[in-house]
């Protein structure tokens, strides 16, 4: 089985959370929360404010995560 780190507004108490629970891609259970080992810069910019990691790591901070599975 697959684990999954969510970021930005797929966490629990997001506005984008409900993807997570849609299951008509199949499902995900919630199994806890994380941070990733390596930092990164963490971007949030567009018209809709949307987060989105750059691959630069060791640069910015540890990202806070929700893991599902």
């Amino acid at each position: 089985m697959a684990h999954i780190f969510v970021y930005g507004t797929l966490k629990r108490g997001q506005p984008n959370h409900k993807v997570m629970l849609d299951q008509s891609h199949g499902s995900a259970a919630f199994r806890g929360q994380g941070c990733t080992v390596e930092s990164f810069p963490l971007v949030i910019a567009g018209e809709h404010n949307i987060p989105w990691l750059l691959h630069l790591p060791g640069k910015g901070h540890c990202v806070a995560v929700g893991i599902f599975c």
